[in-house]
C-alpha cells in the first residue's frame, strides 16, 4: 500500500520537476554549445520543447517502475532451486537435493531453517501434478487449498480468487470516471483494463508446457511463449501476473499526467478553433433570430390590420407601422372581445353534459332563425314593386301569414 501511495506521489510531481530541470540544462547546452538563445517560455517552440522532454523523461521512469515492480516480485519455488518451471520430476529432485545440501540447517544455522522449510514443504507438494499445475499459475497460496483435489476444482477456486482484484479495479475506475471531469483518458483505461483481464485470463488458462515424452494416443496442446516468459524464463504465470497488475497501475497513472501535456488540444481543445466555432454558431444563431423576428412582426401586423379593417395591399407591408402605433384602445378592445368569444366558443365545444346540449340547441334555434329570414327576403324580392290593390293585398298578406305559420 506504502509503495503504491509513493507512486502516485511520484507521478503527480516527478515527472514536471525532471522535465523543467532536463530542459534548463538542454537549453544551456544549446546555448553554449551552437551559440542559441534558448526561446521564451510562452512561444510554440518552448511548448514543443517541453512535450519533447517530458515524453522522455516519462518514458524514462515508466522503464525505472517496470524494472522495480519487476524487481519486487518474490521468488518462485523453481527460482529458489534454479531451474526452469517446465523441468522434469527428476531435474527438480536433483535441484532439491542440491538445495538441501547448501541451505540445510545444520549448515547454515537456524536462520536458514524457514527458508529450507518452505522448499522442502513446496517441493513434496509439487510432486502431485495437479498441484504443481495450481501452483504455477495462483502462486504458493494453493498449498493452503486442502479441499481441493481435482484440476477444476483448484482452477475454480483461483479464478474466483482472481476475480476479486478486478471487481475492485472496475468499480474504481466507474467511480473515478464518475466524479471527475468527463476526459477522453476514461476510455484508455478502460481498454487497458480489458487488456490487462484478457492477458490475465489467456496465463491462467493456457496450457502448461509438457514435461512428459510425446505420445501418439495423446493429443498435446501447444503453449505458446508470452514476451514475458521471454524476458523472465525462470517465473512462473502468477508472477506475471503480479507484474501486470503493477503495470496496469503505473500506466493508467501515467495516462493521466501524459495526455493533458503530450496533446493538450485533445484535453482542452485548441482555443483558435474553439473561437471560430462560437463565431460561427453566433453568425447563425443571429441570423436566425433576425429572420425569426422579421416573420413574426410580419404575421403580427397583417393580424393586427385585419382587426382593424384597414386595406392594404401586399407590397405595402414592408412599409407597416410598428405594432406600438397600432395597438389602440378600441383595437385592443375589439381583439379582446374576440378572444373572450374564441375561448368561450370552444370551452362550450369541448363540455359534455347539459351545458353543451343548451349549447347545441341555442345553435339549432339561431340556425332555424336565419333560414327564417333568409325565406322572407326571399319572397320579399318577388313581391312587385308597386302596391297592390285591397283584393291582392289581403291576398298576399294571408299568404305570407300562411308562410309565417309554417
Amino acid at each position: 500500500m506504502s509503495a503504491a501511495i509513493l507512486r502516485i506521489v511520484g507521478w503527480s510531481y516527478l515527472p514536471d520537476f525532471a522535465t523543467k530541470q532536463a530542459l534548463r540544462v538542454i537549453h544551456q547546452t544549446s546555448s553554449s554549445i551552437f551559440h542559441r538563445s534558448p526561446p521564451d517560455p510562452r512561444t510554440p517552440a518552448y511548448a514543443l520543447h517541453y512535450r519533447l522532454t517530458f515524453a522522455a523523461v516519462v518514458l524514462c521512469y515508466l522503464i525505472y517502475n517496470f524494472l522495480d515492480a519487476s524487481g519486487s516480485i518474490t521468488n518462485n519455488f523453481y527460482e529458489l532451486l534454479g531451474v526452469y518451471p517446465n523441468s522434469s520430476d527428476a531435474t527438480l529432485k536433483t535441484a532439491f537435493r542440491g538445495f538441501a545440501r547448501k541451505y540445510h540447517p545444520d549448515r547454515v544455522g537456524p536462520s536458514g531453517e524457514a527458508l529450507f522449510i518452505e522448499v522442502r514443504d513446496a517441493f513434496e507438494a509439487l510432486k502431485d501434478p495437479v498441484v504443481r499445475f495450481a501452483y504455477d499459475r495462483f502462486g504458493p497460496d494453493v498449498l493452503k487449498w486442502k479441499e481441493c483435489t481435482t484440476m477444476r476444482e483448484y482452477l475454480r477456486r483461483g479464478l474466483l480468487s482472481s476475480s476479486l482484484y478486478h471487481v475492485m479495479t472496475g468499480a474504481g475506475l466507474i467511480l473515478f470516471s464518475a466524479i471527475g471531469k468527463p476526459s477522453p483518458i476514461a476510455a484508455w483505461r478502460y481498454l487497458l483494463f480489458l487488456s490487462l483481464f484478457a492477458s490475465e485470463l489467456y496465463l491462467l488458462l493456457a496450457p502448461s508446457p509438457s514435461t512428459l515424452p510425446p505420445s501418439p494416443f495423446v493429443d498435446a496442446a501447444t503453449s505458446h511463449a508470452m514476451i514475458l516468459d521471454v524476458i523472465f524464463p525462470k517465473r512462473t504465470v502468477y508472477q506475471h501476473v503480479l507484474l501486470l497488475h503493477q503495470v496496469f497501475f503505473f500506466l493508467s497513472v501515467a495516462l493521466s499526467r501524459v495526455a493533458p501535456v503530450l496533446f493538450p488540444s485533445l484535453m482542452r481543445g485548441d482555443p483558435i478553433m474553439d473561437q471560430q466555432i462560437v463565431r460561427a454558431m453566433a453568425e447563425r444563431l443571429g441570423a436566425l433570430a433576425k429572420t425569426t423576428e422579421r416573420e413574426f412582426s410580419i404575421m403580427l401586423d397583417t393580424e393586427l390590420l385585419a382587426i382593424h379593417e384597414t386595406p392594404m395591399v401586399t407590397s405595402e407591408l414592408s412599409t407597416l407601422p410598428q405594432p406600438r402605433e397600432i395597438l389602440k384602445s378600441d383595437i385592443m378592445h375589439t381583439l379582446t372581445m374576440e378572444m373572450e368569444d374564441v375561448v368561450v366558443e370552444n370551452k362550450l365545444k369541448s363540455e359534455v353534459g347539459p351545458v353543451k346540449t343548451a349549447w347545441d340547441i341555442a345553435v339549432d334555434k339561431e340556425m332555424r332563425k336565419r333560414v327564417q329570414g333568409r325565406r322572407l327576403r326571399e319572397i320579399a324580392d318577388k313581391l312587385p314593386s308597386q302596391p297592390p290593390e285591397t283584393g291582392q293585398v289581403k291576398i298576399y298578406n294571408r299568404s305570407i301569414f300562411i308562410v309565417l305559420t309554417l
